[in-house]
């Protein structure tokens, strides 16, 4: 009994969240950064220790993909954080905090050290000045060693953010709709199929042509933010093939930009396909988010309702495993769906997709518009329009 009552006082040590008194002047290590931003996520569910540090606010944030291992199962608890490392801890916790929090392409501000940052990192950085964790006014020393009292000065702006930045309405339809634009392959097009295919020089075109004229870019969860925006747009991928990973990350992440890609979880890691790592790096750069494009690509008004829930629920599952990310919207596979598909889809996702020309009428059946290598640049920006 007396174990009993250790083990229970030990584990309450742990999941209270730690009241932190910054030290201006003393580094952050791995550890205390962990559990500095206990103030921006809490732990509260347990994780697999590391080899070298039992402490449950590390093996949580591992759980949640907020920090790794270093070398085997080692998470070097002692080791000094550079800046751009807390930061990145920072962001992650606050995807984690608050799913719904708005970032706006067209709000970030850029520091004169900006190229210091690894090129993983600077995606996420930069949205981060997006809702005002820093302005950016001057340096950032990325690679230098952060203190506890400038790390404490980024939560207090994270905390602020928290409280009082824009949150998406996941779910709900807004007046001004914006253009929802389909994509499968970037690459240089050839048969089967090449109706598929745009070529990455072309995509780039397009999305310098959003990022030059003011478009902010939106997430499916983000569409009720379209009202009080002048120009926004939703770019979405179906299928998940891996050239997104070689060709289309950088170029989203070159203009700030997002987008959605609908895997089919089954083929996921298949040839040609994405694999789990890929799709991990890809939602965890900010620039893509991972949803469902269902378990095995059935036409979903072929099925059964036990098929259907069988088809959301697993791919759901799998995804997550992925991203650590809820799975908050589907498209449908040809574009096929019916009364009966969105009643059951309502039971799993905020929204739905679709290429049908009946879609548009709600948050179920979103219709998106084809973009294929025969559009110019200006076809494109009428398209757009």
């Amino acid at each position: 009994m007396r174990k009993i009552l250790i083990t229970i006082i030990l584990c309450l040590t742990f999941v209270i969240p730690v009241n932190v008194t910054a030290n201006q002047d003393t580094a952050v290590t791995r550890l205390s950064a962990v559990h500095m931003l206990t103030q921006i996520l809490p732990q509260y569910e347990v994780g697999v220790p590391f080899d070298d540090t039992w402490d449950l606010t590390a093996a949580y944030y591992r759980k949640m993909g907020i920090v790794s291992a270093i070398e085997g199962n080692s998470f070097m608890p002692d080791e000094p954080v550079m800046t751009q490392d807390f930061l990145l801890m920072l962001k992650r916790a606050l995807d984690v905090a608050c799913p719904d929090l708005f970032y706006n392409n067209q709000n970030i501000k850029w520091h004169y050290d900006q190229n210091e940052i690894y090129p993983y990192a600077q995606n996420q950085l930069a949205m981060l000045s997006a809702v005002g964790i820093y302005n950016n006014s001057g340096y950032l020393h990325p690679r230098s060693i952060i203190s506890e009292g400038m790390a404490s000065y980024y939560i207090n702006l994270a905390i602020h953010t928290m409280n009082y930045g824009k949150r998406s309405k996941n779910g709900v339809m807004p007046r001004k709709k914006p253009q929802i634009l389909m994509y499968h392959l970037i690459e240089e097009p050839h048969e089967p199929y090449a109706y598929l295919y745009v070529s990455s020089e072309n995509f780039e075109a397009q999305i310098k042509y959003l990022y030059d004229n003011g478009y902010t870019f939106l997430f499916p969860e983000e569409l009720s933010m379209a009202d009080n925006l002048s120009k926004s747009v939703v770019i979405t991928f179906d299928d998940g093939y891996n050239c997104l990973y070689r060709n289309a990350l950088p170029i989203l992440k070159k203009y700030n930009a997002k987008a959605t890609v609908y895997v089919v979880a089954d083929i996921i890691g298949t040839e040609y396909y994405c694999t789990q790592e890929e799709l991990r790096e890809m939602s965890d750069s900010n620039a893509f988010r991972v949803y469902s494009h269902t378990k095995t690509h059935p036409y979903l008004t072929d099925i059964s309702n036990s098929e259907l829930e069988e088809e959301f629920r697993k791919s759901n599952i799998m995804i997550y495993n992925i991203t650590k990310r809820e799975v908050t919207s589907i498209a449908y596979p040809y574009g096929y769906y019916d009364d009966e598909v969105i009643s059951i889809a309502k039971k799993f996702y905020k929204n739905a997709v679709t290429v049908d020309a009946r879609g548009g009428n709600s948050i179920y059946d979103l219709r998106r518009t084809t973009i294929d290598n025969t559009l110019d640049i200006n076809s494109f920006a009428r398209r757009v329009k």
